[in-house]
Parts: C-alpha cells; sequence; structure tokens
C-alpha cells in the first residue's frame, strides 16, 4: 500500500493506493454508484411517473369516448370512428405511461429505452390523431345527410348537433397537443440519458 502527499498551499491531499487485493477495495466497488443508475436518476429529473399518470389517464379517456361513439354513431360513423383513433392512440398512451411509471419504481436502462421509442410513437400517433381530428370538423357530419341516387343529400340539423361534433373535435385536438408535449419531455429526457450513457461508455 503506497501513499502521497502533496500540499497546496494550506491544502494538503493524500492520495492512497489500495490494491486489489485489500478488503478494502471490494468494498469500494461495492458502494461505487453504478454508471446506469445515474444515467436513470437524471432520467428520473423529469418527473417520468406524472407523465405516465398523464398518458394513462388520456389514454383511458381516449378508449372510453370511443366506444361511447362508436356504439352512438353505429349506423353513420364519421371519420374518427371509422379511423379507429380512440382506440389505437388510447392503448399506445397506456402502454407508454405504464413503462414510465415503471421506471420510477426500477433502476433500469433499458426501460430508458423502451421509454424513448414509445415516446417517439406517442409523438406520431398524437400528430396523426390531430390531422384525422381537424379533417372531421372540415366534413360534413354523415348523420346529417342521406345517400339518395348516388347524391349526398344534406339533412335539416340543428346548430346544436354541429357545435357538439366541432366541440368534441376540438377538445380532443388539445387534449391530443397535451399528450405530445408530455411524450416530448420524455423524449428529450431519455436522449439525454442515452447520451450520457454513450459518454460514460467511451469514457471507462
Amino acid at each position: 500500500m503506497a501513499a502521497t502527499v502533496t500540499e497546496s498551499g494550506r491544502v494538503k491531499v493524500v492520495t492512497e493506493v489500495i490494491p486489489q487485493t485489500d478488503p478494502r477495495a471490494a468494498q469500494l466497488d461495492s458502494t461505487a454508484p453504478q454508471p446506469s443508475s445515474a444515467q436513470v436518476k437524471g432520467f428520473r429529473k423529469a418527473q417520468p411517473k406524472a407523465l405516465g399518470a398523464i398518458q394513462i389517464i388520456s389514454g383511458f379517456t381516449q378508449i372510453s369516448f370511443g366506444i361511447a361513439l362508436m356504439i352512438s354513431e353505429s349506423s353513420a360513423p364519421a371519420l374518427t370512428v371509422t379511423s379507429g383513433v380512440y382506440f389505437w392512440i388510447g392503448l399506445l398512451l397506456v402502454s407508454s405511461g405504464s413503462v414510465l411509471v415503471e421506471t420510477e419504481r426500477r433502476e433500469s436502462i433499458w426501460l430508458v429505452k423502451v421509454c424513448y421509442i414509445m415516446s417517439s410513437l406517442v409523438i406520431l400517433a398524437s400528430l396523426t390523431a390531430v390531422i384525422i381530428h381537424s379533417m372531421e370538423i372540415g366534413q360534413d357530419i354523415p348523420w346529417c345527410s342521406i345517400h339518395e341516387d348516388g347524391k349526398m343529400i344534406p339533412l335539416n340539423c340543428s346548430q346544436n348537433v354541429y357545435i357538439l361534433n366541432h366541440g368534441i373535435n376540438s377538445i380532443f385536438i388539445l387534449l391530443c397537443l397535451l399528450e405530445l408535449c408530455t411524450a416530448i419531455t420524455a423524449l428529450v429526457s431519455g436522449h439525454k440519458a442515452l447520451k450520457q450513457q454513450d459518454y460514460t461508455q467511451m469514457t471507462l
């Protein structure tokens, strides 16, 4: 065992070299922080549990409205119902949110990688959903028109029907934008954690 003393002004630094055969070396290795643990802790600064809870609630909201609208519009389904947007984005949000919540319980860099991938999918799905809801707002309401002799004949629907339809789609556009923000936050945090992992591997 060798020790060196370095003095800098009034500060004295003692450096001690411990051989690998020394029992204290094994103790130091066991207490040293693991790189992956530090990266997961960095990812947790973005509050993944809160982000996951928002996504899970949004996902179940999407699925619930999808079921209700599918039943009510069974005779003349609108674009959002025929595309199944409520269901596939809802299931994706529940899955992504569950993984985000799990990262709060387990320190695993693999969960961070899964969150990174899932967040990318949520961003694409949210943008697609915004486009679908916007297209439905610009279209005629299916149950306010009938097909007759190959032509679309509009019916005399109440103005409240249009207000309700456009209002529902506008609410879901805002909900998709909220989901987009949570996914971007998780994506950026995951990217920083994975970038830190690559840097750590290069310096080891």
